[in-house]
């Protein structure tokens, strides 16, 4: 089984670096970091960890990560990690032994010892809490965390469709996951501060409503086409 690691990276010039040495040390597979259009040296810094650096110069996290995934090539497996070292990459095991024993997606769920005090803000927890009873309200499954740590099957993945290229990519992924049948499995990992430079969302108060409207969006948009499409197929099977 080939995995892939993908690190979607906008500015991380402090920490990709080190992101990447830290998962050479755990994921012995090759590392993708998608540079977002970053205007410091994270592409560089990157290059010279060892990391191949792919371009997405449009702004938009989703973009990142499906730029990532086409420069993953033919990978069995695509995992996903952020850039700004919050995320463990000794995790990663864990989510490719649920993949190797049968899970399409494996999410990294945020709890317990794991979690560095204050790396969750109050707002992230809440909005995975909500999009958890959404996502359990319309596809019979809560989910408990839009964790930037995930593992995927390419077969699975290249089979869903991508319409949301910003923040609500990930949320996309798990609606799009659940609604295709696919066995999604949640694995417990850390999470810790983020080792340097400034995020992108929670650290801007007007960025963080806005990632939180467009998530919010992005799974009731997944769930009307999703309707709509098994209205067409119960139709056509009936006429």
């Amino acid at each position: 089984m080939r995995a892939v690691l993908v690190i979607p990276a906008l500015n991380e010039e402090a920490t990709i670096g080190g992101v990447v040495r830290e998962a050479r040390a755990h994921f012995a597979g090759e590392i993708v970091v998608a540079d977002n259009g970053s205007n410091d040296r994270t592409a560089e810094a990157a290059g010279a960890a060892g990391a191949l650096v792919a371009s997405e110069p449009v702004a938009g996290y989703g973009r990142a990560c499906m730029a990532g995934a086409a420069a993953a090539g033919e990978a069995d497996v695509l995992v996903f990690m952020d850039g700004d070292g919050s995320d463990r990459p000794g995790d990663i095991g864990a989510l490719l032994a649920a993949i190797e024993a049968g899970a399409e997606l494996a999410i990294g769920v945020r709890g317990g010892a794991g979690v560095e005090p204050g790396s969750m803000t109050r707002a992230a927890r809440f909005g995975n809490w909500l999009c958890g009873v959404l996502l359990g309200a319309l596809y019979g499954r809560r989910l408990h965390d839009l964790s930037p740590l995930k593992a995927v099957r390419r077969e699975f993945f290249d089979g869903l469709r991508h319409d949301e290229l910003t923040y609500g990519w990930t949320v996309e992924l798990l609606a799009r996951s659940l609604a295709a049948g696919g066995r999604v499995v949640e694995v417990q990992v850390g999470y810790r501060r983020r080792a340097g430079g400034t995020s992108k969302v929670s650290g801007d108060l007007r960025a963080s409503v806005r990632a939180g409207v467009r998530i919010l969006a992005t799974v009731a948009r997944v769930a009307i086409a999703e309707r709509g499409r098994r209205r067409r197929t119960s139709y056509r099977a009936t006429s």
